[in-house]
């Protein structure tokens, strides 16, 4: 290994703990995104008022947006150093991550103006589908069989 990536290796922490904060914050983003979901279709019902929503809409892009940037700074490294496959991993997260940010920074977006009805149902619309990408990450990536320290060496001879 390079000085580098042991030194990039030495400054991260252990896989489970990355793995751990990251599902950590999963736990708060879903409780955040349900509060969402129950808002907008009360919004959609015509059961409360809109304003509410959009701040809150502001407010899980703001954290969402974070977790993402904690998610990459945390699991990306350890992906990157686990060959053949991390690194098509890391590329699909990162895909992944620029369309989540896209679709939030849009819906943050929305003209006030506009139908507070029509947030509300785009609003629903995002909040599942991205329960839907925390569920799958979960399930596909932040499993110890993926997220791990030891990681296995192409054509390494020998200890």
């Amino acid at each position: 290994m390079t000085d580098r990536a042991d030194r990039r290796e030495h400054d991260r922490p252990p896989a489970e703990t990355a793995r751990r904060l990251v599902l950590e914050q999963h736990v708060q983003l879903r409780r955040m995104l349900s509060m969402g979901l129950l808002q907008a279709r009360q919004s959609v019902a015509g059961d409360g008022p809109q304003e509410p929503l959009r701040g809150l809409v502001g407010l899980i892009r703001d954290v969402f947006v974070q977790h993402l940037a904690d998610e990459e700074a945390l699991i990306v490294p350890i992906l990157e150093d686990d060959l053949p496959v991390g690194p098509l991993r890391v590329e699909a997260l990162r895909e992944e991550h620029d369309r989540q940010r896209g679709e939030l920074e849009t819906l943050c977006g929305w003209p006030e103006e506009a139908s507070d009805l029509e947030l509300a149902a785009r609003f629903e619309t995002l909040a599942t589908a991205l329960l839907g990408d925390i569920t799958h990450e979960e399930r596909e990536l932040l499993i110890p069989e993926v997220i791990r320290d030891d990681h296995v060496v192409i054509n390494q001879v020998g200890g």
